[in-house]
């Protein structure tokens, strides 16, 4: 039987309930195969067994009745939100943000249009409703996403034909700052106590992003190879996989192994955490940043900007970016790219190598005449 348990989150009020689906996986005799996912209305194990039967029976003897036509709120309030984001394990913060796509502007917009009447049109008057709200362009683009992929499960699922063609957003490339090696040893020196030390100085000898060091555990360390080991994040209080969904290893340095060893506590499992042994909230994480950088004379940047300094200063001192993209977990060679212009290699001075020898001063303080 092609029935089982499912977790679902209700998108009105949040609360997460178990339910029986049915998930048949038919092959026509046209060798077409046709997948069925649907909540079972009678929820029992026996209820659902019977609609399985039902939903078989359909496939094998289709009645010539009409396709099903739903509005884009009964699609996704009785078909796709049971399904979809528990299907394809989505983190607990993505599937937030989907539920905020969704109540804030999706909803509103197209919830009463049936699914077969969302043309180019409709999408075209819905982008643009979202630039006059003032957002911005990498939010544009990630709310449009959640209707794609909303529309994209209607087309496998046959309740439309095709989908329409959706406007294209260029993202500019997020800004972001670093503290340099010599601030960074500054900012720590203005630590209160040994605690709030090794707070700021993990994710500056790790690249650890916030959710990774709040989820960050005693067992995590590997003492005897002197590695950090990152395998969870912690999301809106929810601990689950890394970001990449791969744990990895960053050396540990001297300065940290002694940090992490000045305080050592017995308040619970997580390394950095309140006195009660509850973790800490990115806030707080910000807080401590904050009041820091103040006492040091420093610029305030933001926490994430800790993990760039990571890898800022791992490559301006001439580490490979392969080797940083992996301490990093970027998941491309792309994402680290980023740092490239911080390389010594990237300096202006190595253009000279395209030199002459008879243009080329011995000094090397002159530039070459170009030629016309």
């Amino acid at each position: 039987m092609s029935v089982r348990k499912q977790k679902r989150r209700d998108p009105k009020t949040g609360a997460v309930t178990e339910c029986w689906l049915v998930d048949v996986v038919f092959e026509h005799a046209n060798g077409r195969v046709e997948r069925v996912r649907k909540v079972s209305p009678v929820q029992t194990r026996r209820g659902a067994e019977e609609y399985e039967r039902q939903v078989r029976a359909e496939l094998l003897n289709p009645s010539p009745k009409q396709r099903e036509v739903l509005t884009f709120e009964e699609f996704v309030d009785q078909r796709w939100w049971s399904v979809y984001p528990a299907e394809v394990g989505n983190r607990n913060s993505t599937i937030v943000e989907k539920e905020s796509h969704l109540r804030l502007y999706l909803k509103p917009f197209f919830g009463k249009v049936r699914l077969d009447a969302i043309g180019k049109e409709q999408v075209s008057r819905f982008y643009a409703d979202l630039k006059k709200r003032g957002l911005s362009e990498k939010t544009r683009k990630n709310i449009g996403g959640t209707l794609r992929t909303i529309l994209g499960t209607a087309l496998e699922w046959e309740l439309i034909d095709k989908l329409p063609k959706f406007p294209k957003i260029k993202v500019p490339e997020a800004r972001w700052d670093f503290y340099t090696r010599e601030e960074s040893e500054l900012l720590l020196s203005k630590a209160r106590n040994a605690e709030e030390r090794a707070l700021l100085m993990f994710p500056l000898h790790t690249g650890a992003r916030a959710g990774e060091q709040i989820a960050f555990e005693w067992g995590d360390i590997d003492w005897h190879n002197r590695q950090i080991i990152i395998r969870r994040s912690s999301a809106l209080g929810v601990v689950g996989p890394t970001k990449s969904g791969k744990e990895r290893r960053v050396p540990m340095t001297a300065d940290l192994e002694a940090a992490l060893k000045a305080i050592k506590h017995l308040r619970g499992p997580l390394v950095f955490c309140n006195e009660d042994g509850r973790p800490y909230s990115k806030w707080q994480l910000h807080e401590r940043l904050w009041g820091t950088a103040r006492r040091a004379g420093l610029r305030e940047i933001r926490w994430h900007d800790l993990r760039h300094s990571f890898a800022s200063q791992l490559v301006m001192a001439g580490v490979p970016l392969p080797q940083v993209q992996q301490w990093m977990g970027h998941s491309t060679i792309g994402m680290t790219m980023r740092y490239s212009h911080l390389s010594p290699a990237a300096g202006a001075a190595h253009i000279r190598a395209l030199e002459s020898k008879r243009t080329a001063p011995a000094n090397g303080n002159a530039t070459a005449t170009a030629a016309g």
